[in-house]
Formats: C-alpha cells, sequence, structure tokens
C-alpha cells in the first residue's frame, strides 16, 4: 500500500511543468494545489509495488517525481514496453481509451508518485472547454 506524503511547492512546479498548465495557471503553487487537487495526492511506493494493473478500471493520472517506473504488457510473462524516470507522466491513456487499462505500472526502485484523481480532473475541466481539450491533446499525443 502506497504511503502518502506530504505536499509541497516544488511538487507543484513539476505538476504545473508536466501537465504544461503554464496558460489556465500562471500562479499554481502548494496553495492551489490542495486547492484544484483535493482527492489527489503523493504517495511513496516501495520497489516491485504496483502502480497500475491492466485490465483494471481507472482514469487516474500518475506523474512520477522521484525513482522509475516499468510499464509492461501482458500476464505472466509481461513484455517490457518502457521505463520511465521522473518528470514523466502516465496512465494518461485511460482517460482516452474509456477508462480501462492497457498496460501495467510498476515501481522498479522506492518511488514518489503523484495520482491526480479523475474526480478532481472532472472538476478542473467543468466550465473550462480549453483546459479540458488540452488535457486530452495531452493524452491522445502520449497514445
Amino acid at each position: 500500500m502506497p504511503k502518502p506524503l506530504s505536499i509541497d511547492d516544488d511538487l507543484a512546479e513539476l505538476l504545473k511543468a508536466v501537465l504544461k498548465l503554464e496558460k489556465f495557471f500562471p500562479k499554481f503553487g502548494t496553495r492551489e494545489l490542495l486547492m484544484l487537487f483535493p482527492h489527489s495526492g503523493l504517495f511513496r511506493y516501495a520497489a516491485d509495488e504496483p502502480v497500475i494493473k491492466q485490465g483494471e478500471a481507472s482514469r487516474d493520472i500518475y506523474i512520477l517525481k522521484e525513482g522509475s517506473v516499468a510499464i509492461t504488457r501482458g500476464g505472466d510473462n509481461p513484455k517490457l514496453l518502457a521505463t520511465l524516470v521522473p518528470p514523466e507522466i502516465f496512465g494518461e491513456i485511460a482517460l482516452v481509451r474509456e477508462g480501462v487499462r492497457v498496460a501495467n505500472a510498476v515501481a522498479l526502485e522506492q518511488s514518489a508518485i503523484f495520482r491526480l484523481s479523475y474526480p478532481d480532473i472532472q472538476a478542473l475541466v467543468v466550465g473550462n472547454p480549453p483546459l479540458a481539450e488540452h488535457l486530452e491533446n495531452l493524452a491522445k499525443e502520449r497514445s
């Protein structure tokens, strides 16, 4: 089970850059992060701990802050698709694929990963079509 970690301005800056939020939120620090993403959080994953399981239903997005993550596909003998290092975003393909995970993500070492919950994403884009389009395009360009 991942352990919750504290949120700070460094994490806010990382999220702002990775999610390319500059034009939507010129000021984006700890306060704004906590206000905009109340259901999301930063978590510590142990080595070999699963973050995402292929086939599960979920639309949360993950941003790797520290450590590394293996992206694999398949069951008993999974195929390595990528090894991610910070700052990297993953899990975004589920946003455009009906919320079903198409791959596994496993921490390769102790890692700090921000989980951006789908309810927070939904709340953020309601009434903000340009931001909704931006996040959808970000997911599409990576899939």
